[in-house]
C-alpha cells in the first residue's frame, strides 16, 4: 500500500481530478467486475480494516463538517438526554426539518454538536455518525454514495483508491464508450 493521503483538502482535490475515473470504476463494478456481491464486500473490508486505524478522524472531522445526517426518534430522544435539554428543545435548537421523503429530522451541516474537530456527544453519536463511512455496508449497491464520499472522507477515497488496484481495475481499459 502506497502512502496514504490524510489531508481532506488533498482528498478532495484528487478525487476531483479523478472524478471521472471514479464513475468509471463505479459502472465496472456494478456491471462488470465478476465479484458476487459477498466477494467484493470481503475485500472492501479487508482494506477498510487495513486504513481505518492509520486515519486519525479528530485531525480530519470533514465528515462532520461536509454532511447532513438524518437522525431517528432513538437518536433525537439519546441526544437531548445527553444534553439535558428536552426534545423540542433539542429539535428547535440544533435540527432542520425536512420535508421530503417523508419528512425527517436532520443535523446540518457542519454540524452543531462539533467543537474543533471532535463531537461534543460523541459516546451518544447518532447511528449514522457511528457507521460512517459505511464501507463495512453493500458497497456495490451503495457505490454512488460512496463515490461521492471519496470528496469528503480520507478513509473513503484510499480504500476506493486501493480497491482498484487490489482488483485490477486501470482507468486506461476501462473508458466510457
Amino acid at each position: 500500500m502506497d502512502r496514504l493521503v490524510t489531508d481532506p483538502r488533498k482528498v478532495e482535490r484528487l478525487a476531483e481530478d479523478r472524478e471521472d475515473e471514479n464513475w468509471d470504476f463505479r459502472g465496472w463494478i456494478k456491471r462488470d467486475y465478476g465479484f458476487d456481491d459477498h466477494q467484493l464486500m470481503s475485500v472492501v473490508r479487508e482494506l477498510t480494516d487495513k486504513i481505518t486505524p492509520q486515519i486519525d478522524c479528530t485531525q480530519c472531522a470533514n465528515c462532520c463538517r461536509r454532511t447532513r445526517t438524518a437522525l431517528d426518534d432513538k437518536d433525537i430522544e439519546r441526544l437531548a438526554e445527553v444534553l439535558g435539554i428536552t426534545v423540542p428543545t433539542f429539535q428547535e435548537t440544533y435540527l432542520e426539518f425536512e420535508e421530503d421523503r417523508g419528512g425527517r429530522w436532520i443535523l446540518p451541516a457542519p454540524c452543531p454538536l462539533l467543537d474543533g474537530n471532535l463531537c461534543r456527544v460523541y459516546d451518544a453519536r447518532p447511528d449514522s455518525c457511528r457507521e460512517y463511512p459505511h464501507l463495512h455496508n453493500d458497497f456495490r449497491s451503495a457505490s454512488i454514495s460512496r463515490i461521492n464520499n471519496t470528496f469528503i472522507c480520507p478513509i473513503v477515497y484510499n480504500v476506493v483508491e486501493e480497491l482498484k488496484s487490489e482488483l485490477g481495475w486501470s482507468s486506461r481499459r476501462h473508458r466510457r464508450r
